[in-house]
């Protein structure tokens, strides 16, 4: 299976809504891992099944207790929960506090999102930066994500970041503009500069903001999710997201074993 890691330059134009919509729309057994050491929102906006409060010592910070036996699909799960609606999630830290007693996790970690065999791995990895502790979770990812909206800031900081980026993945880089259905033509000017920077982003879309579909995502949802424009938007994302990371990653050509491959004695 696969890791997808979402995250945003700066701010937060909606990671974490993207990442629950993400997940519950993923057409297959997924785990939706909150790696942002600015603290879990998961834990305070959803609720598991029948609407019990989920644990909040139970996810990232219990799981690197645990894994200085070992880490693997049945510790991970273990470490996990279930939303109401069936998602699993591995909570994130309480606080930023907390990270610094993740010690060596984040690289392990991110070895064996990409390898569970589970299902896929969606990892919410919110704001990041050149020094940013869950960076080797998203180094890697088989795709990265980065989110922002239509605003020349957020843009600003989207091209910074993408700029150091590309040198430090090898992953498939995508770009969600999360913005109003109606500016279209502000989600063209994103596409524009990043035309201009002649950088790898090969997939790109646009996530539709609304507040009433948002709100489902916050415990405030009321009426028909399914009619709101941005899950409309985002089952088109998701599909598209999970095609990409269904394939085995290419193999790198190797111009000397296909000249003598294996087992040939000439």
């Amino acid at each position: 299976m696969a890791l997808v890691a979402l995250a945003s330059a700066k701010g937060s134009p909606g990671v974490t809504t993207a990442s629950l919509v993400f997940g519950a729309l993923w057409p297959r057994q997924v785990l939706l891992a909150e790696c942002d050491p600015a603290g879990s929102d998961v834990a305070i906006r959803m609720t598991g099944p029948g609407g019990a409060a989920l644990n909040s010592d139970r996810g990232l910070v219990s799981l690197a207790a645990a894994s200085r036996k070992g880490l693997g699909d049945e510790v991970i799960l273990a470490h996990s929960q279930q939303l109401d609606g069936g998602l699993d999630v591995l909570l994130g830290v309480r606080s930023p506090e907390q990270v610094g007693g993740m010690g060596g996790l984040w690289h392990p970690l991110g070895i064996t999102f990409n390898q569970m065999q589970h299902g896929d791995v969606l990892a919410d990895c919110g704001r990041i930066g050149a020094s940013s502790p869950q960076l080797p979770v998203i180094q890697s990812a088989r795709l990265v994500v980065l989110m922002c909206s239509a605003t020349g800031s957020s843009v600003a900081h989207l091209r910074e970041r993408l700029s150091t980026l590309v040198h430090h993945v090898d992953a498939q880089l995508g770009v969600v503009v999360v913005a109003d259905p109606k500016q279209r033509d502000a989600v063209k000017q994103v596409w524009t500069v990043l035309d201009a920077m002649s950088l790898p982003v090969r997939h790109r879309w646009h996530l539709a903001y609304d507040q009433a579909g948002a709100a489902f995502f916050d415990g405030r949802g009321h009426g028909r999710l399914d009619k709101t424009p941005l899950i409309r938007t985002a089952t088109d994302i998701t599909a598209e997201m999970a095609s990409l990371v269904s394939a085995p990653p290419p193999q790198d050509f190797d111009m000397a074993n296909a000249a003598f491959p294996p087992g040939d004695d000439r």
